[in-house]
């Protein structure tokens, strides 16, 4: 449908002023009221210990293979939690109640076959995706950092953690998810699995070991609303567990896959890479 504007050039360019005026007064609102919730739900965000999983426990669990299709990453593993094995209802999203972090959502499992592509060179050397390239490696490498929103089982989140410890590096990995009990039950463990498939490969001698420092030392898991996580980074209130190190608030790559499934995710996760990605280096994927 095509309109006719029959207004004077001048009237023309005042109403686009004010439409541009009443556009950023609205943009202002919205991040106020974010903002707002931050510093709310900073309360309610806890950090959880990881030194609660075992590896024993996470053998005994009903495994799944994620396969990458790349010829130099490994796949992936992922843990069936007991009540989603027999039964798919408890998949079922109730927002603002139970964000689907139990199941293993298409979307999350291509963007793993994405950083795969990505980290063994077989990505686009484009220019559009240059950019993508030395992100998603950056990530991985000395001072590094991702940050995965609503990740549930976490799997982009635990290849690149896995690949970071692949390379003994010191980089950091921050899991996020709505759901405390999602973080307990499928996304500490899976990165666990991951982290012990690794060990294993290189025939360490103390795998659980082993892969419980790294998760303590390169990982963080924090449930609640996103933005309470974002208020306490912002106010540099998230530490490495088995360092102390501070965890920098602004990230080389910014994950999250079936996420922005209403208006307020959509704004949060805009709001989040804007505040939360390195200027002009970083990447949201």
């Amino acid at each position: 449908m095509f309109k006719f504007d029959f207004t004077s050039s001048t009237e023309g360019a005042d109403h686009a002023d004010n439409s541009e005026n009443e556009k950023k007064a609205e943009a202002d609102r919205m991040i106020a009221k974010i903002e707002e919730r931050s510093i709310t739900s900073a309360q309610s965000c806890k950090l959880l210990n990881t030194s609660a999983s075992t590896s024993d426990k996470v053998k005994s669990c009903v495994h799944e293979h994620v396969e990458m299709h790349s010829s130099s990453i490994d796949g992936l593993h992922y843990i069936l939690p007991q009540q989603t094995a027999s039964s798919e209802k408890n998949t079922d999203l109730i927002p603002g109640v139970y964000e689907g972090g139990l199941k293993v959502w298409e979307c999350s499992l291509d963007l793993c076959r994405f950083l795969a592509h990505v980290m063994d060179g077989t990505m686009s050397t484009e220019s559009d995706f240059r950019h993508v390239t030395e992100a998603v490696r950056r990530s991985i490498e000395n001072g590094g950092s991702a940050f995965e929103l609503g990740c549930g089982h976490g799997l982009p989140a635990c290849l690149l953690l896995r690949e970071s410890v692949r390379r003994y590096t010191n980089s950091v990995v921050v899991f996020s998810d709505f759901n405390d009990f999602v973080l307990r039950d499928v996304t500490i463990p899976n990165a666990l699995l991951n982290v012990c498939g690794l060990y294993q490969q290189q025939g360490n001698d103390s795998v659980d070991d082993s892969a419980s420092q790294a998760l303590l030392k390169q990982s963080i898991y924090a449930g609640g609303d996103w933005m309470g996580l974002s208020h306490k980074l912002s106010n540099d209130e998230v530490v490495l567990p088995a360092t102390e190190r501070l965890v920098d608030e602004q990230f080389d790559v910014l994950l999250a896959s079936e996420t922005t499934y209403t208006t307020e995710s959509c704004q949060d996760t805009a709001y989040l890479m804007l505040k939360h990605l390195k200027v002009d280096i970083g990447v949201g994927l």
